[in-house]
């Protein structure tokens, strides 16, 4: 036995109970008188009471410390700001997906909309589907490069064309589109502010195979994130400048007819 051991050993009770049966044995060989066996009985509560004023003591110590701790704590997570950027790594991909698209509301984005990744019927069941299918949702905006539209013919519009919300959707909008970045901008929660979610199609966000660049880690922006302001503004102008290409097409169009 150690000596922290030892010292984590109630003496005063062990004490105790030796004088309690020092006295019985005492009285029962006739050895000790009344006014002995008084003072062990005196002993013994005088024992006890600084057995109490003992642990009281300890008692309010323990509580200052944890009132401490708990006005430090306090402090702290007051100080502490959710952070207004998640990380979604590849096994979350599709349940982090699937809830987006079930809190959209409203206007829905997808900017950078790339046709190719959905050649998969269930890559679209798990990402593109929800969107449609979602009740609050009312349009989706389409942004793609024109050099998805054999794409767009051949693997999204049979599957969409199946599904109940295809009413919804608005474009597909063909407008050129340079860099690696892909987001959905919506609505989330019905309360009119937006977020998004972004893919960086390219290493080390996305894996390349032999078909189309495939997302491995997507952000998730929150509402308080600066960088959905300038989201929504790329979003707006895309949106409005490849309506217009494509309402200038139709006109021009029409004029040769």
């Amino acid at each position: 036995m150690n000596f922290q051991r030892l010292l984590r050993i109630d003496w005063d009770v062990i004490a105790g109970i030796i004088a309690a049966v020092m006295a019985m044995m005492l009285s029962f060989l006739g050895l000790a008188t009344a006014n002995v066996a008084q003072g062990i009985i005196l002993l013994l509560l005088a024992l006890l009471l600084v057995r109490d004023l003992r642990d009281e003591s300890r008692g309010h110590r323990l509580f200052e410390h944890v009132d401490l701790v708990r006005r430090h704590l306090s402090s702290v997570q007051g100080a502490m700001k959710p952070s207004d950027v998640h990380l979604i790594d590849p096994k979350n991909l599709r349940p982090a997906f699937a809830q987006f698209a079930g809190d959209l509301y409203g206007d829905v984005t997808w900017f950078n909309f790339c046709c190719q990744m959905f050649r998969r019927q269930e890559i679209f069941d798990a990402t593109l589907r929800p969107i449609f299918d979602n009740p609050h949702v009312t349009s989706v905006h389409l942004l793609c490069n024109p050099d998805e539209r054999h794409h767009w013919d051949t693997d999204v519009l049979p599957k969409l064309q199946a599904c109940d919300g295809t009413r919804k959707l608005q474009g597909p909008f063909w407008g050129d589109i340079r860099g690696s970045v892909s987001f959905i901008l919506g609505d989330i929660g019905g309360d009119g502010r937006n977020e998004a979610l972004v893919a960086i199609l390219d290493e080390p966000f996305a894996a390349y195979n032999t078909g189309p660049t495939v997302p491995r880690y997507i952000l998730r922006l929150t509402s308080t994130c600066e960088l959905v302001a300038h989201i929504e503004e790329v979003a707006r102008h895309a949106t409005s400048d490849f309506r217009s290409d494509v309402e200038a097409a139709a006109e021009s169009g029409s004029r040769r007819r």
